[in-house]
């Protein structure tokens, strides 16, 4: 069998120059695509806006902070879950002095803070962080994460730009890119980098957006918050934070307990974690006593915050004005947590919600009438 002959050198050349060719085209579209996200910076991780006003998306918090940490002016952070969302840098700047930047992060865990306050420290040095702890950012091991928070892009967390491609190559972002240049306003975002995620101009602050669909005899059916054990919390906290405020000695720290309603306590007592929880608290309590540079505030027995109702949009979440007292409540060291007050607080939270747990207590709390799970009708 004779086989086909050789179309021959010129024949293999011309092959050549145009795989050549393609490949070539191929590699200056994709690094045009590049080269036009890296000039936008949709997500702020090379510069802040600077040609556009600024987007900051819902939900993209994880996207964008990283590049916030670099890039924003400040010596003061903020960190939380969405319970700080609702905080203005410049009040902070205003009850803490200097310059801050809010950093927080919806469904936060403790490794998702560390990493973010590494970011921030990789970059400059912090003279104050305010950090508010969620007891559900201490769930489940070391590195958990919880599966409403979405993806956690890493390569944008660290100082190796050569692991960006799956930023500037991202059709999504060159999307973004794209809709910001030719001013397409089709997507949710915000634009005030003193507020980046600020949503308390949206939401109600009412005692019947709280309850509305609560089953008060079982709080947790509505959250679906995990179970926690105290082994697990003191391990997370021991790796991820407790080493940030060892290795930091030249920043101040705030450590605070934000004020949940009264009801989340409610619903600890009801699945059986009120005694970790507060058992959790002593720890931190006793483990950085040590420390100069941490100061623990405890806003969790605040009766006039947290038992008013109205002044959340559900269980966890309060309104800005409480924010601003919790920052100046930080800020200006009230309610701090020492070796003789310790167990007073533990004291006042179980009387509380020992109260609140009770037929009566509950009803007087949501206006309900005992024994039902609906509010009471008001004329």
């Amino acid at each position: 069998m004779e086989l086909p002959r050789s179309p021959g050198p010129a024949a293999e050349r011309a092959s050549a120059r145009w795989l050549a060719g393609v490949l070539s085209a191929i590699l200056a579209v994709l690094g045009a695509c590049a080269a036009f996200v890296a000039w936008v910076d949709p997500f702020q991780q090379y510069h802040l806006a600077t040609h556009y006003p600024p987007r900051f998306y819902f939900l993209h918090h994880r996207y964008i902070n990283p590049g916030l940490a670099r890039n924003q002016i400040y010596d003061t952070v903020v960190t939380g879950s969405s319970i700080m969302e609702n905080t203005r840098n410049d009040f902070v700047a205003k009850a803490c002095g200097g310059a801050a930047v809010n950093l927080s992060m919806p469904a936060m865990s403790a490794s998702e803070q560390r990493l973010m306050l590494d970011t921030a420290f990789a970059d400059r040095p912090v003279k104050r962080v305010i950090a508010v702890l969620d007891f559900n950012e201490f769930s489940g091991g070391i590195d958990e994460r919880q599966d409403v928070a979405g993806p956690l892009p890493r390569y944008l967390y660290d100082r190796n730009p050569f692991n960006d491609l799956p930023y500037v190559l991202s059709w999504e972002v060159l999307l973004k890119s794209w809709r910001i240049v030719t001013k397409d306003a089709s997507e949710k975002f915000t634009s005030d980098p003193n507020a980046a995620w600020f949503w308390g101009n949206v939401k109600r602050f009412r005692r019947d957006e709280v309850l509305r669909g609560l089953d008060l005899a079982h709080l947790n059916a509505r959250y679906g918050q995990p179970q926690r054990t105290i082994e697990g919390m003191r391990a997370s906290f021991e790796y991820n934070l407790l080493p940030l405020f060892r290795s930091h000695p030249e920043t101040e720290f705030d450590v605070v307990w934000p004020p949940y309603s009264i009801l989340v306590w409610v619903d600890f007592a009801q699945r059986g974690q009120l005694d970790i929880t507060l058992q959790f608290k002593r720890y931190v309590a006793e483990t950085t006593r040590a420390l100069s540079n941490v100061h623990l505030i405890d806003l969790q027995t605040e009766r006039a915050i947290t038992h008013d109702l109205d002044r959340y949009t559900d269980l966890y979440h309060f309104d800005p004005a409480v924010n601003e007292w919790l920052v100046e409540s930080a800020c200006k060291d009230r309610n701090r947590v020492n070796a003789n007050n310790i167990y007073v607080y533990d004291l006042q939270m179980r009387e509380q919600v020992a109260a609140a747990s009770a037929a009566a207590g509950l009803a007087v709390l949501t206006g309900t009438t005992p024994g039902r799970n609906s509010p009471a009708r008001t004329p």
